[in-house]
């Protein structure tokens, strides 16, 4: 099956122990049975390490009281990868944080914004979105209208704002919400992060939407739109404009990219990595943003 990807995907190697956000901390990690067989095979007390921090009907790696995974090490590095190899990981943490859309014929394959270092490349890229159709494909009528969209959020002569109300003409939508309800919704998700109610928080100040007019931002709030447009275009473009909405009133408390780029990473973490937090964004799009 043809497998394709967007035109910053091969940049992206992971930073192991650089890393300020571990993906070997806080999240359960299921074994495949590929590489549970693999682990049942082994000898040695390496192995046994390994077979006594696997639990459950699925098997997953037990965390530790940190919530880290057992075999993440005092320097932030993989003690499984180091002592059996990279061929010895299981697939979740082989492919994070890729994640793959599937189609007849062909699968699209991008970097997701869970990580921090997805992040970086992705809002940092000044190349415009762009990946590679097969020809049968390009012309059907999802692609046609993905696009159109891609089209509208990357013309570069207005504002990512100006680009934004355009999308939302197209699709009936608004770009408008009320702060205390936003606050209200999102609380009421399952939440990952303490930190994320913090930054919560700032959806209940005044409401203002001048950061999508900032010079220095256009491109970060552009790839990001293309970003949930490439991951989420099934889901409808209300995803991608309340997701930017949500994002950008939260940015726009802070002045350092960085910071900024914090906030991707844990609404990326947040939304995107719990199907039902994704379901309830989804409908609450239905009911509050479609215009009567």
């Amino acid at each position: 099956m043809k497998e394709v990807f967007p035109n910053y995907y091969k940049k992206f190697k992971c930073i192991a122990d650089k890393c300020k956000h571990s993906c070997c901390i806080g999240w359960e990690i299921d074994i495949d049975q590929d590489t549970m067989d693999l682990y049942n095979s082994l000898e040695g007390e390496f192995a046994d390490k390994i077979r006594k921090n696997i639990k459950g009907d699925v098997p997953h790696f037990v965390l530790k009281e940190d919530d880290k995974c057992p075999f993440l090490n005092d320097n932030g590095l993989c003690d499984i990868i180091l002592k059996l190899g990279e061929e010895a990981i299981c697939d979740i943490c082989y492919l994070h944080p890729r994640f793959s859309n599937f189609y007849e014929g062909f699968t699209e394959t991008g970097l997701g914004l869970c990580c921090e270092e997805a992040v970086r490349i992705i809002l940092t890229e000044n190349e415009k979105f762009s990946v590679n159709l097969p020809a049968h494909i390009e012309n059907t009528d999802f692609f046609k209208e993905r696009k159109e969209v891609f089209d509208i959020l990357q013309n570069r002569d207005i504002t990512i704002l100006e680009r934004l109300k355009k999308l939302c003409k197209k699709y009936g939508l608004k770009f408008e919400f009320q702060g205390d309800m936003l606050y209200d919704f999102y609380m009421s998700l399952e939440r990952l992060d303490k930190s994320w109610a913090d930054e919560l928080k700032k959806l209940k100040m005044a409401d203002s939407l001048n950061i999508f007019e900032r010079y220095d931002l256009q491109i970060f709030f552009e790839q990001l739109a293309c970003y949930f447009i490439f991951r989420h275009f099934k889901k409808g473009v209300g995803f991608t404009l309340l997701s930017l909405w949500v994002i950008g009133r939260i940015c726009s408390y802070y002045e350092k990219c960085d910071e900024m780029f914090d906030v991707v990473r844990m609404y990326s973490s947040e939304i995107e990595y719990s199907e039902e937090n994704i379901q309830k964004v989804v409908s609450f799009v239905e009911n509050y943003m479609r215009k009567a």
